[in-house]
């Protein structure tokens, strides 16, 4: 028996482990109480600002839990993870690793994360709180009251990723895309491939001086793994399912974030030092019919956009699919024999821009969809476009007008 803010508890128990193969990471067991999962629960919660807030939505669900755990029920397994380098010691005895598990959750929170179980933790939060206002004695027996948790020890991003697709099929599922975020708000303000990544409210990404939006990268991730570059409308759930499917084919041990940002901005370099990073003047705005408002001026701000990366991303995922490329890393090698010596490509894809702009009802999607077309144009070897900018951006368009 513990001292855990004043009451005596049961301290935590590992039942049993089991190493998850699929995304290498030891899956614990574990047995402890309301009590001490709640003197650390409000502590994952509040040191984790991405941790998905309150559902509101199943409100009368949860008040007949709250009711039911005030009564003594049993609540299906809690799922947390613990992210890092081998922090907790397998090798130890079942209680030694209790004893890591909790000193690991206590010092350092940050690493915490609740993959499937937030919705009831809260609701175990509200009825803790009204046990101890309606009855001390009663709440005592309360926080005695087991719990079973599963515990992902030393866990990397690909793993809680994956396993937040498989377990998120309840009532409550949370959108992929929010889960990328959640997942890779660390690399913010950090450098991968020279880019820095920052958000909307921190200022106006440059470019040209290697920053990327945050939100347009994981847009352009998102896509990869749902390889779909329109935004995704339909039921969360099935979103979910086909980004596991897709997910099934990677290897585990990879930063397929990085290794996706890391293509993106070779790509992006490679275009820009083609086109010797043109910028739009007037006589080529004049000559060429472009609009006084293009979608962009320069191949660095046309590049750096959601759509943009959207379209990559999209475009390398489909051509995975279809063995087009095995790897995604045969991108980088074909950049090698990327040459253009003018500027008609990027202009003449503003033309089409402005064409979109005038026939599409939905401006961004259309956008999206054309360079979806134009990248897998590209990039694909059988293709008459292969490795020929002007070719792609016309090929790539007449593909896309084919679909509207």
């Amino acid at each position: 028996m513990d001292k855990i803010y004043g009451k005596e508890v049961c301290r935590m128990v590992v039942m049993s482990k089991i190493y998850d193969n699929r995304i290498n990471s030891c899956n614990l067991y574990v047995e402890t109480t309301f009590g001490e999962y709640l003197s650390f629960a409000r502590d994952i919660i509040k040191n984790n600002e991405l941790q998905r807030k309150r559902v509101r939505a199943s409100k009368s669900v949860y008040s007949l839990l709250k009711n039911d755990l005030k009564r003594g029920c049993v609540m299906p397994p809690l799922v947390l993870a613990i992210a890092g380098n081998k922090d907790i010691n397998l090798e130890k005895e079942n209680d030694k690793i209790a004893e890591d598990i909790i000193n690991k959750i206590k010092n350092d929170c940050k690493d915490i994360l609740i993959l499937d179980g937030l919705q009831r933790t809260y609701t175990l939060i509200d009825a803790s709180a009204e046990m101890e206002q309606e009855s001390p004695e009663d709440y005592q027996k309360f926080l005695n009251h087991k719990l079973r948790l599963e515990i992902y020890v030393d866990i990397n991003k690909f793993g809680v990723l994956y396993r937040m697709l498989t377990l998120n099929t309840g009532q409550t599922p949370m959108a992929a895309r929010h889960q990328l975020e959640m997942l890779y708000r660390d690399k913010l303000n950090t450098s991968i491939e020279g880019v820095k990544l920052i958000t909307d409210v921190q200022g106006k990404a440059d470019p040209e001086d290697n920053e990327f939006i945050f939100k347009n990268v994981i847009d352009g991730f998102n896509s990869y793994m749902n390889r779909n570059e329109l935004p995704i409308d339909r039921q969360e759930l099935l979103e979910n399912i086909q980004m596991l499917e897709n997910m099934s084919d990677e290897d585990v041990a990879n930063d397929i974030f990085e290794e996706f940002l890391g293509i993106y901005v070779k790509v992006f370099n490679k275009l820009c030092n083609v086109s010797n990073n043109y910028y739009l003047t007037d006589d080529d705005k004049n000559t060429y019919e472009i609009s006084d408002s293009p979608f962009g001026k320069s191949v660095s701000k046309v590049f750096s956009t959601s759509q943009a990366m959207t379209g990559f991303g999209a475009a390398i995922g489909r051509m995975k699919d279809n063995g087009t490329i095995k790897e995604i890393d045969e991108i980088e090698k074909m950049l090698e024999k990327l040459e253009d010596n003018t500027n008609e490509w990027f202009l003449e894809m503003l033309v089409k821009f402005d064409k979109i702009k005038q026939t599409s009802k939905k401006i961004g999607n259309g956008q999206r969809m054309f360079i979806q077309y134009f990248f897998r144009e590209l990039f694909n070897k059988e293709s008459d476009s292969y490795l020929n900018l002007y070719a792609a951006v016309n090929n790539g368009y007449q593909k896309y007008y084919s679909q509207v």
